[in-house]
């Protein structure tokens, strides 16, 4: 029986792949090379850690309105909900599977990886929202 629902859910995977490669217009073999060159450049990243970071510089001619508006979007980006790791419920569906299937187990690694590097990514954004601040806080946008 177990063997069969691994052979089941196998076979929905490459179903799945195949499906997704034709949506997206590239064959398997390209999906696979974008996907392991991506996983490459994270590992260097893991490795290498983050890259200084300067501050970017704020042209002086810029508008508050302008200034609030680059804000707005950077907080966007930077404040998008995400649950907390044990409660996020593509986690909790990997422990479910792994009492079926052991490999569902290292979603959970991978999971953990991507949201290291989703912080490593965001601190050029955090940079870039800290000078947009100062230089609003300089310009006294804040005032009326």
């Amino acid at each position: 029986m177990l063997s069969y629902l691994r052979l089941l859910l196998a076979t929905l995977l490459v179903v799945l792949s195949i499906t997704t490669a034709q949506a997206t217009g590239k064959n398997v073999n390209e999906q696979l090379r974008d996907f392991a060159l991506d996983r490459v450049k994270d590992g260097q990243r893991l490795i290498t850690g983050p890259s200084e970071i300067s501050l970017p510089t704020i042209d002086p001619d810029t508008s508050c309105v302008d200034l609030y508006h680059r804000r707005i979007a950077l907080r966007r980006r930077l404040h998008d909900y995400t649950p907390p790791y044990w409660d996020d419920q593509r986690n909790q569906t990997a422990i479910f599977l792994d009492a079926i299937w052991t490999p569902a187990l290292y979603f959970l690694s991978y999971s953990a990886i991507t949201a290291h590097l989703d912080q490593i990514n965001d601190i050029g954004p955090m940079a870039e929202l800290e000078a947009l601040s100062r230089a609003s806080a300089q310009r006294r946008c804040f005032e009326k």
